[in-house]
């Protein structure tokens, strides 16, 4: 009588394993915190509990840690999509172009984006204080680089540069939103060129 064998998951280095479950974790609270257990998790990725346990001793430090690696790539993102200065493109064209970068980031990822642009039922508060705080620093530099497009413009100088800057932002955030909630409808073109005509407004 034949007996069937347990498929066992192939070693990976302790690293490769530990994003191959957060991964999976990141997967499962897509619909809300709720769906995560350890269970859950180890199932997701296709290896057993004993091996989930080896790297995580429970759902808390699972959660802390996907939080915490979701919340630093998030950030490297949207660093990576704002311009060091305006000697390549002008004001108007490098904020499209920045939203462009990031809008493609957000496709690209569409989980990790969900869970701060739009964070399900059950996200911890610390997180959402955590995004915050990201915000405020993004929020900081995207004024500064308001007030620098404007000295390079030439105006208009009766502009606000830190409402500017809340309103560049905005802009970026709406567009992120709009791409996770329908991104056959509202397409990177659409949304870059929509920007981009907004930024082209500003009078000198």
């Amino acid at each position: 009588m034949g007996t069937t064998r347990r498929k066992y998951a192939a070693r990976l280095p302790p690293e490769q394993r530990r994003d191959q479950l957060l991964d999976s974790a990141l997967h499962l609270i897509d619909t809300g915190f709720g769906a995560l257990t350890m269970e859950a998790v180890a199932r997701e990725a296709g290896v057993t509990k004993p091996v989930l346990y080896e790297q995580f001793a429970n759902r808390g430090e699972v959660i802390a840690a996907l939080l915490d690696r979701e919340a630093s790539r998030a950030t490297d993102q949207v660093l990576a999509a704002l311009p060091v200065d305006f000697a390549e493109r002008g004001p108007e064209d490098a904020f499209a172009y920045a939203v462009e970068v990031f809008v493609r980031a957000v496709i690209t990822s569409p989980e990790r984006w969900r869970l701060v642009l739009t964070p399900p039922d059950g996200t911890p508060p610390e997180f959402r204080s955590r995004v915050e705080a990201v915000r405020a620093g993004l929020l900081d530099q995207v004024a500064a680089l308001a007030a620098l497009g404007l000295q390079t413009r030439g105006g208009p100088s009766s502009l606000d540069a830190e409402l500017l800057g809340h309103a560049m932002l905005a802009l970026g955030e709406m567009a992120g939103r709009l791409a996770l909630a329908d991104p056959t409808r509202f397409t990177p073109e659409r949304l870059v060129a929509f920007v981009g005509q907004i930024a082209h407004l500003l009078p000198n």
